[in-house]
């Protein structure tokens, strides 16, 4: 993830996968998984680089010089039985971002930690799906001396309403609502501009 946008998209973006994985599997049946009440758990690192203008071609900020990304971190998912039949989903990824200049050496990072989780799951007779996901954010800023530039970091619940239909068809569910229900937390970076940081750090 390298382009302006992912600051501030990538919760919203996780709130939805998390609430499709619950419309999923609330309806499954319950079966038996590894640590008892943990029925899926995958866990895998990263490490990865490029340079930008190539990987992204004619998508990258409109820069006069060649610009390193280099990415590493971790993602873990899992989903659990509680409460007899329903199931829960957590994820999180933690991950540290690097952008240098090729020809300069100047450089700016940000490390990332991120997820959700379910906090309450229930269906009701007419087969209403009602979720509650816990969304949480840390993300800092450096620059090129490793010097911390700010810090965004919070915790937000959203309870999300979904007409399941058919429980035996995941492809009828329809979103009734997504209510926001908690926002807390300091936000010290704003609405940042990714091209504007990278002309101010490596240019």
């Amino acid at each position: 993830m390298r382009q302006r946008h992912v600051r501030r998209t990538v919760a919203s973006a996780a709130g939805v996968t998390a609430l499709c994985a619950t419309a999923l599997l609330a309806a499954a049946p319950a079966s038996a998984g590894p640590g008892g009440n943990v029925v899926f758990r995958d866990h895998f690192t990263f490490d990865d680089s490029h340079i930008e203008q190539v990987e992204h071609a004619g998508e990258f900020c409109d820069v006069p010089f060649l610009v390193l990304w280099e990415g590493r971190g971790t993602v873990t998912d899992m989903e659990s039985v509680r409460r007899g039949d329903r199931y829960f989903v957590s994820f999180k990824v933690t991950q540290m971002q690097r952008w240098t200049n090729v020809e300069t050496g100047a450089s700016f990072s940000e490390r990332t930690h991120f997820g959700f989780r379910d906090q309450k799951v229930d269906i009701d007779d007419d087969g209403i799906l009602t979720a509650t996901v816990q969304d949480h954010i840390s993300w800092k800023l450096f620059d090129g001396d490793g010097k911390l530039i700010g810090v965004d970091a919070g915790v937000f619940n959203t309870v999300y309403t979904v007409d399941l239909g058919d429980l035996t068809n995941p492809d009828d569910d329809v979103e009734l609502s997504a209510e926001p229900v908690g926002d807390h937390g300091a936000r010290q970076l704003g609405e940042r501009d990714f091209c504007a940081d990278v002309e101010t750090f490596l240019g």
